[in-house]
Formats: structure tokens, sequence, C-alpha cells
């Protein structure tokens, strides 16, 4: 019943959506952009390959994905790999990655809407990342004979699918699932009461975090930013600055109102999320109230470090970690955090905003100690003169984070054997 109450909504959206795309140029270009990438991957076969389709939410589950591809190419030769995404902030230039054999947009998740998919490719196994288990795509994995996993798997405790009405749905989606293995214990207790008594439950890890470490450890940053941390070694060697990562305009205004009720001897380095000239050239006079200020692009060699330094270049913030004091991520204070396992990674401590439920790694190091989350701007000023001033602390929760991420590493294997020894290959 709660299946055909959920068919009813979904018809519905669909509909809606459908007359809007005949107005609205935006929801059209959606439609559009999932329909054709769906019908381009019909234009290539498995050719009898052991098939696996991958699908990701979003931008963080996709890496989760790529991390498990990796090990399922390295392990199994003969194999088909499909990779869906549901989420428009994955791009399609993200589609070139040779790590799949195809990419395509999820449709939306009408009764029929995969049947060509499992006609067509015949996969043998459907590994869903984190929590995006579409209830239809679960039952038609199922009635055409491909066994489900969810991987990776997490859920808030402030997650809707705890709501009646989707709790519920939800609990009929999982029994189609034939395991589901946690990121973390402290994840498995979300779980309760939604698990069928036939499906494999395990805590396996996060995939994320050995992609993490696999990119710190055989990647390289901007060549740019390696020339200057060679030219800053002496200063680096005396001093840690404090790394601000992916910020917005209202994690600028809170770091400001910081400043302007505290004074410390620190360095910052800040990478706006967004490099707008607008919004950067309205806030570099007011830091400059509170010290000197530099743009990383702009700086000549020589010239002595900033008290504030902005960087408007890509490929750096993930390996400048490895310099800091502590890390404040951002992202929380509009939509979702950013990446908190990098600088965890890399052995800091980290604060952010309120909204992390996206993330159960970062829900994980709050527990464990190693991540404050701050609900509002008050409480990121007193959380951040809290780390400037405490010394100890900081490296305690900086080793926290640091060995929650190497205990984490080997997920992918783990969830290969424990999938690929119950199907048969």
């Amino acid at each position: 019943m709660v299946y055909f109450f959920y068919n009813i909504l979904v018809f519905i959206l669909y509909s809606v959506l459908k007359f809007l795309s005949l107005f609205v140029k935006p929801v059209r270009e959606e439609l559009e952009k999932r329909k054709r990438s769906l019908n381009e991957i019909f234009s290539k076969s498995a050719n009898g390959k052991f098939v696996v389709w991958l699908h990701a939410a979003s931008v963080g589950e996709l890496d989760q994905a790529r991390a498990l591809t990796e090990t399922i190419r390295k392990k199994h030769k003969n194999v088909f790999i499909i990779q869906s995404v549901f989420s428009s902030s994955v791009k399609e230039i993200s589609f070139n990655d040779p790590l799949a054999d195809l990419y395509f947009y999820l449709p939306l998740d009408r009764p029929h809407a995969y049947d060509r998919i499992f006609t067509f490719f015949q996969p043998k196994v459907l590994l869903v990342m984190a929590w995006d288990t579409w209830p239809n795509l679960l039952k038609s994995a199922s009635r055409n004979g491909t066994k489900s996993y969810l991987c990776c798997a997490s859920l808030s405790q402030e997650s809707s699918r705890k709501n009646p009405f989707v709790r519920t749905l939800t609990k009929t989606s999982f029994q189609y699932l034939s395991g589901i293995y946690p990121s973390h214990e402290l994840m498995a207790k979300e779980f309760s009461g939604l698990i069928s008594k036939n499906t494999d439950f395990t805590v396996l890890g996060d995939t994320r975090f050995e992609s993490v470490l696999g990119k710190l450890e055989t990647k390289s940053p901007n060549p740019v930013f390696t020339q200057f941390v060679s030219e800053q070694k002496d200063f680096l060697n005396e001093n840690k600055p404090v790394i601000l990562g992916s910020t917005y305009g209202i994690c600028e205004d809170h770091f400001t109102s910081y400043l302007k009720s505290n004074t410390d001897d620190f360095y910052y380095w800040i990478f706006p999320h967004k490099w707008e000239k607008d919004r950067m050239e309205d806030w570099i006079p007011t830091l400059k109230q509170y010290g000197t200020v530099g743009v990383f692009s702009k700086r000549t060699k020589g010239e002595v470090m900033p008290k504030f330094l902005l960087f408007d270049l890509m490929g750096i913030l993930a390996f400048a970690y490895q310099y800091g004091s502590f890390a404040y991520v951002g992202g929380a204070f509009t939509h979702r955090v950013h990446n908190t396992i990098e600088p965890a990674a890399l052995g800091l401590p980290i604060i952010t905003g309120p909204k992390i439920s996206n993330a159960p790694e970062a829900i994980v190091m709050q527990e464990l100690g190693g991540l404050f989350k701050a609900e509002s701007k008050d409480k990121l000023i007193q959380k951040f003169s809290l780390l400037v001033k405490d010394k100890t602390l900081r490296e305690k929760m900086g080793s926290e984070n640091r060995n929650f991420v190497v205990e984490n590493r080997g997920a992918s294997d783990k969830i290969y054997n424990r999938v690929f020894s119950n199907v048969q290959n």
C-alpha cells in the first residue's frame, strides 16, 4: 500500500515537472539532459561481461563509488561498470572519467523507469552508495534478479526517513536489499527497526576515506603552490596557519565577527568556495583593519607572509591542510558541509556550521570529539577562540581525526569481498 501512495506522489510530481517544462527553461533543460544521458548509454553493449551498476546521489557519493570501482576493476577483470548519479551538481564533464564504462543521470523514480536498463544490461549487482535508495529502483532490481546492496550506508538522527510515512516506505524498500553495510558503528544504530531479518547487515566502513588518502598520497597540488611552500619553508617551520576552506559569504561574515572581538598572532589561509571578484573586493578592505592581506596569484617571490592570505587558484586546498593548525570547513551554514575528510586525514581539528547531516563522517567526528559543530555565529566565535588558545586541545582533536580516517581505510576491499563472495561471477 505504501508503494501505491508513493507512486501517486511520483506521478503527480512528474506531471507537474512536464507541465512546467513547457514554460520554464531550466526545468525543460533538466528533463532533456536526463533523457539524453539515459538514451546515450544504450549505444554501448556489455558484450557478455559481468555487469555491475553503481549509483551515487551527488559528488561526495560519487567519490565513494569511484573508490569502490577501482577495487572492483583490480579484482574482477571481466567486468562492465555502469555509473548513475542523481544530482545535477555532478557535471557532465565528470562522465569522462574512464573508471566506469557508462555514466548517466538517474531518471525520476517511476515504477517502470528502469526496465530498459535492466533488460539491456542485465546487471548482476546494484551498489547504492550512502543513502540514495529510490524505492522503485530497488524493487525493479529485485524483480529483475539483480542483487542490491547499500554501501557506506548512513542515516542521521534528523533524517526525514524516520518520519512515520517515509519510515514505512524506507523499511519496505530496504527489504529488497541483500545487504546494508554502514560506514561506522555509530551509524549502524540509526538503522534500528528498518532492516529485514534476511538482510546481511555489518559495518564495513566508508570507501571515501581511501579515496581521499589515495589523492593525498599520489597526487600533487597546483605546482605554483609547491613552489610557494618551498620558498616559505622556514616560515612554515615556525608557524601553522589556520585554514578556512570552502568559505561562503556567511562564513566570511562570521569570521569578521570573530576578528572584531578577538586578537591573536595567528596567520590565516582562506579558500573561498567561489572566487567572486565583487565579494572579495568588498571583504579585503574589512580584513585590512585587522592585519595585512594578500591574494595568492598576485604574490611576488620573497614577499612577507601576510596575516590573511586569500587563495584564488584551484587544486590547492586539500594539500594546504598539512601546513595548518586547525581547519574551518564551510558549507554548513548554507546547504551542506564540504569535505571534512581531507583536513581530518592530515590530523587537523575541525570547526564547521550546523548542517552536517549530509556527511556521516562529520557526524562521527563530532561524536568522537574531533569536530566542533557551531550552531550559530556566537558558537562559532567561541569555538574558534578556544582552538586558537588551546594547543593541547588542537593536538588531541587532530589525533582523533587522523586515527579515525586511517582506521577506516580498506573499506572497498571489505565491501568487495562481502558482496562478491555472495554473487556468482
